[in-house]
């Protein structure tokens, strides 16, 4: 199926980025690596985060033994400066952070750069770790210059701070404008999973257990779960909107008001798939006038003067029997109805349930501090579970919210490339045009040269689906196209292809005539290295554009970041060497126009 490879959905795709694990490692020897760290993994008292800590510290190791010099940034609440003696100064963390690595950590102050460091402290070896970003205003408000100022030195930026997603911030977004590479460390490609792991429905039946409050606010979130699982079960507040909306009796102070239509919305949606909503049958329930006073109620004849806390035993056998049927769940958002964990057992006799069906072969996804802690301590559960504490994120996700820290990154093409249903022949060279419009030039060439095989990069998802149908509708066996951004992908995609990438085009880029360091142009360093290193010897690559500036700025790109494997073999006003114009360059020529051509061999 073409599409498949074509066409993403656009709604998660942002999901697809580049890691730290896929960039060529060889890459990274000499490079100025800035990392943005979690905190709250390496300061957590409870170590519920140890295998996110873990995680981090790889990351941090992995750069280092690479050969990167390794700067780190941060960021905490002042506030805990006063209660946890590591954070009290940046001198105190480096020093907890070296005895986490084992490897020496210089603390330095002031704005976070590598150009305000010493001389001694930018040539030296070790790790470099600067002070809180909250000392400084342009973190949350992602100013321009400060993003800048965070980059000025730093060739890679790596982001292993999955909690701050869903914010944006200077040191996760706006850095990320001015690194030639911006990838994902390992703690947060590992939480990224997680999110795709929520969305995909290969394992069925699939049920969600829901907790928590505030309906509304999750509505399109519950609407979603709705749309993709076979059954839901609302416990928490959320259980009695549910309730009132089947018409089953519920006290006026249990329900929100305003989220009557949305609740509504969301039993139309089970009723038109035909899937089950639960809520609880029991509660334990708090005498009002005596706070030590539990009893059990059936959840619709709740007596006034008790509060509920959390689901009854009766609750926890109907969803121990339930779940025996279903071989994926998700348990997000916490049992109980108080904050309060003096009265909340459910949420650990849960637990146990999910851990006795995750022996029978469920996935078992846990969100939410209060599923993670529910599991805690078993015996065998580390190996058994997918969990992520960062709920609030999860919700935004499921919500449909991009998630901006995610978004920022460099991406990488989700798919890998069935090149033998592709073309016909895979043994044949490669020529492959970036940005490849409307496909009208490879679909000449394709014609002209029947023994290399085009392949056409293009962002514009309309044109590629077009490009495709007429790829279909002709029989060609040695042309596609993807739809994809080229920059970030180039390598991703073309590394796997099993013949010999022989030729490169770029023809007419959209000139950019904004600052030298914008990095959304298309001619970029992590392009042009992934050009130089899968080109084969003697291959070419062929660039052109109306616009002389555009052509220079391309060929200086190319010959900078070549890193010597480039040269030049024609230049300046060249002809067409293929005797085929893309659709540009005959409006170009027909308006007596100059064409300015560029063509580089690798050596």
């Amino acid at each position: 199926n073409s599409d498949k490879y074509s066409c993403v959905d656009r709604s998660t795709s942002y999901l697809h980025v580049q890691t730290l694990r896929n960039f060529p490692i060889e890459k990274l020897y000499g490079e100025v690596v800035l990392v943005r760290l979690d905190s709250v993994l390496l300061l957590d008292p409870l170590g519920l985060s140890s295998c996110s800590l873990k995680r981090t510290l790889s990351t941090i190791k992995y750069l280092y033994k690479a050969g990167g010099k390794v700067l780190l940034v941060t960021s905490w609440d002042p506030v805990l400066q006063s209660v946890n003696p590591v954070l009290k100064s940046t001198e105190s963390f480096a020093d907890y952070m070296s005895s986490l690595l084992q490897v020496k950590v210089i603390p330095v102050n002031g704005v976070p750069c590598l150009t305000s460091c010493k001389k001694e402290e930018r040539v030296q070896n070790d790790i470099i770790l600067f002070e809180n970003l909250l000392n400084f205003r342009g973190e949350n408000a992602n100013c321009n210059d400060f993003s800048q100022k965070l980059a000025s030195g730093a060739a890679i930026f790596v982001n292993d701070s999955f909690s701050l997603s869903h914010k944006i911030r200077a040191s996760t977004v706006g850095i990320t404008r001015f690194c030639y590479a911006s990838l994902a460390g390992f703690h947060f490609e590992e939480e990224l999973m997680q999110l795709l792991k929520i969305n995909d429905t290969t394992r069925r039946p699939y049920i969600a257990i829901i907790g928590g409050s505030n309906f509304l606010r999750k509505a399109p979130a519950l609407h979603l779960l709705a749309s993709q699982c076979d059954g839901l079960f609302l416990v928490g507040k959320l259980s009695f909107q549910i309730m009132n909306g089947l018409g089953i009796p519920v006290s006026s102070c249990l329900i929100e008001k305003n989220a009557t239509k949305e609740v509504l919305q969301l039993i139309e949606i089970a009723h038109n798939r035909n899937i089950p909503i639960y809520y609880p049958t029991d509660l334990w329930c708090l005498n009002s006038n005596n706070n030590e006073q539990l009893e059990i109620f059936d959840s619709a004849e709740l007596l006034s003067g008790w509060t509920p806390v959390d689901i009854g035993p009766s609750t926890l056998e109907r969803i121990s029997s339930l779940l025996s049927s279903y071989k994926k769940i998700l348990w997000i958002g916490p049992t109980s109805f108080d904050l309060t964990e003096e009265f909340s057992v459910g949420a650990t006799q849960l637990g146990q349930i999910l851990n006795k069906a995750s022996h029978n072969s469920c996935d078992i996804i846990l969100v939410g501090g209060a599923a993670c802690k529910a599991v805690k301590g078993m015996s065998d559960s580390s190996s058994q579970y997918t969990a992520s504490e960062n709920e609030s994120i999860v919700w935004e996700f499921l919500k449909g919210r991009i998630l901006p820290g995610i978004a920022a990154l460099d991406k990488s093409y989700p798919y890998q490339i069935p090149w033998d249903d592709v073309f016909s022949d895979t043994t044949q060279p490669l020529f492959v045009d970036i940005g490849s419009g409307n496909g009208l030039f490879l679909f000449q060439m394709a014609r002209n040269w029947e023994g290399l095989n085009f392949l056409g990069l293009e962002m514009n998802e309309k044109l590629v689906v077009r490009c495709l149908q007429d790829v279909a509708s002709a029989g060609k066996r040695n042309l596609y196209f993807l739809s994809t951004n080229a920059t970030s992908t180039f390598r991703s995609i073309v590394s796997s292809y099993p013949g010999q990438l022989t030729l490169v085009s770029i023809q007419c880029p959209n000139p950019d005539f904004n600052k030298e360091q914008n990095r959304w142009r298309m001619v970029r360093r992590m392009l042009v290295e992934a050009v130089a290193d899968l080109l084969q010897v003697n291959g070419k690559i062929y660039l052109q554009s109306d616009v002389e500036s555009v052509l220079l700025g391309m060929k200086e790109q190319f010959i900078s970041h070549g890193k010597g494997q480039l040269v030049v073999d024609s230049d300046g006003r060249m002809e067409n060497p293929f005797g085929v114009v893309s659709d540009w360059e005959r409006h170009v020529l027909a308006r007596g126009a100059p064409m300015y051509r560029t063509m580089l061999r690798k050596v």
